[in-house]
């Protein structure tokens, strides 16, 4: 469990993140989220989640910084570059995540920040519900390099079985779009 000794002296960022995702319905139709939706259940969740984190824990909240519908295969994300730019305008020294894949999916990208950018800057790392937390001495750096890992390893191995279900819906002739094209 996750415990901050001295909470008066950081000032939080609350980092959200969930991909842009395609569910399919059990006739094999396709449903697309829009970019003109409001947010993800998801994101609301993970929200209220840190925003209860910090609450229980006396944490000060600069910011949240959504990308709702951005891989965790980039860091090129909007919100993630803006937490970044508060960081080096020492707005926050705190970055707060739910589970450290929200943070992204790409080992060697999470190891720079945790590892070197962070530490540089002066801003401990909470990924609550992994019980990461870069400023105990209980968070090992092997564990974090192994989720890390796995999470990268699972962005690879969905991506996979994407592009297997699609060749096999392509060869059985279905349609491979999700709106059909239109003609006269």
């Amino acid at each position: 469990m996750i415990t901050i000794a001295n909470p008066e002296k950081y000032v939080a960022g609350l980092y959200e993140r969930l991909s842009n995702e395609n569910i399919e319905v059990g006739n094999g139709d396709v449903i697309v989220s829009h970019e003109d939706e409001l947010e993800s259940g998801s994101i609301s969740t993970q929200k209220l989640f840190l925003r209860n984190f910090c609450k229980d824990n006396n944490i000060q909240v600069y910011d949240d910084y959504t990308d709702d519908g951005f891989s965790g295969a980039t860091f090129d994300r909007p919100d993630f570059n803006k937490m970044i730019q508060d960081i080096e305008k020492k707005k926050i020294n705190l970055v707060i995540v739910k589970d450290l894949s929200r943070f992204g999916r790409v080992s060697n990208q999470i190891s720079y920040y945790l590892e070197e950018y962070f530490i540089e800057k002066g801003v401990r790392f909470i990924a609550v519900t992994d019980d990461i937390d870069t400023g105990s001495i209980e968070t090992s750096e092997d564990m974090v390099q192994f989720k890390a890992f796995f999470n990268e390893w699972f962005l690879r191995d969905t991506s996979r079985k994407v592009r297997n279900g699609k060749k096999t819906r392509a060869k059985e002739g279905k349609v491979m779009v999700t709106y059909p094209t239109y003609r006269l």
